[in-house]
């Protein structure tokens, strides 16, 4: 009897600068396992700032040097004070600018910084298997950027720059420019897929896993972002402008999406056919501390430290437990190279 193949995905959700949580709880599995996330799974999945985590692990780059990144640069691109009075200034001022003006932060920091990690690397020459979702504005639809494979006969992207990748998927509504690629332009992929997980497992399905394919089932490793209590009050102001919006506009779809797709995950995986299995490393329980001090956007140290703080105690925690050590056991299966 032949062995069983086991199809594995990564999927990381998005959330701007909390991608240091997500990284950090990575950086914990990879020192404790020992070993590589590339060489474990054979697709990666993310979405925005987990995204470009996701395109930086397909090249081999490690989740320690992707966490240092957003920590010692992510106020380059979410430009932040550090004292309290000034800060309050800042955020006035760039919500001023979001409201009326234009996203409140230029892609300028985001695009050379990505320059520099990925220089001219393409998605054809990722290690993994790639699946980053963006939103095709021209078309008024979702575009998934994939790395070129010959089982769905996939050529497209494959020589598109991973640094155009990482701005397409990150272009968040209000916060970072649209981006443009060939004439077309794209939004942040958190607008429908924040939570990839369900795009990776039908990519999967598609192409790789059940009768006639080269896999027997799967398994799908999820890791959440840091997500804030969004609930009102039931006197809230009923009728809203942007203005009273604010940031939970974008933050209520990204933190609503990612949780149905979890939910809806966790009650059809037992249910499909092959079989497969689901694990989610849930977003952290906040503090009312911790709320004050955590945003997409909030680059401060001492936002940066608690985010770092969070990232690697979860992970440690996370490291040690058998649904996630069995990832590692054996190699990825599928070469992309």
């Amino acid at each position: 009897m032949m062995d069983k193949k086991n199809f594995k995905i990564l999927s990381i959700d998005g959330g701007g600068i909390k991608g240091l949580y997500s990284a950090s709880v990575l950086a914990r599995i990879e020192e404790k396992t020992g070993k590589q996330i590339k060489d474990h799974f054979d697709m990666i999945c993310g979405t925005s700032t987990g995204g470009l985590i996701a395109l930086g692990l397909s090249i081999g780059i490690s989740a320690q040097q992707l966490a240092d990144l957003y920590y010692k640069r992510g106020n380059e691109i979410f430009p932040v004070s550090n004292v309290r009075q000034v800060r309050f200034i800042q955020r006035k001022w760039q919500f001023i600018k979001q409201l009326i003006l234009r996203g409140k932060f230029s892609n300028h920091a985001l695009r050379r910084i990505l320059e520099e990690v990925f220089e001219n690397k393409t998605m054809g020459q990722a290690e993994t298997l790639l699946c980053i979702p963006s939103f095709n504005l021209i078309k008024g639809e979702p575009r998934v950027f994939k790395f070129p494979h010959k089982e769905g006969k996939f050529f497209m992207d494959k020589d598109i720059p991973m640094v155009d990748v990482a701005l397409a998927t990150s272009a968040a509504p209000t916060y970072l420019p649209i981006h443009e690629l060939n004439n077309i332009l794209y939004a942040d992929g958190g607008i429908w897929a924040n939570n990839p997980s369900l795009c990776g497992l039908l990519e999967a399905l598609d192409h790789f896993v059940g009768d006639g394919k080269a896999f027997d089932s799967f398994s799908i490793l999820s890791v959440a972002s840091v997500e804030q209590p969004s609930g009102w009050a039931s006197t809230s102001k009923k009728s809203r402008s942007f203005r009273h919006w604010g940031n939970k506009l974008f933050q209520a779809s990204m933190d609503g999406q990612a949780f149905f797709n979890d939910f809806f995950l966790k009650k059809v995986i037992k249910n499909i056919n092959p079989p497969g299995k689901y694990y989610r490393i849930p977003s952290p329980k906040l503090s009312k501390e911790h709320i004050g001090i955590i945003d997409m956007d909030r680059t401060d140290q001492k936002a940066l430290k608690t985010l770092k703080g969070m990232g690697d105690q979860d992970g440690y925690h996370y490291a040690i437990q058998d649904e996630i050590l069995e990832f590692f056991n054996e190699e990825k299966l599928y070469k992309t190279q």
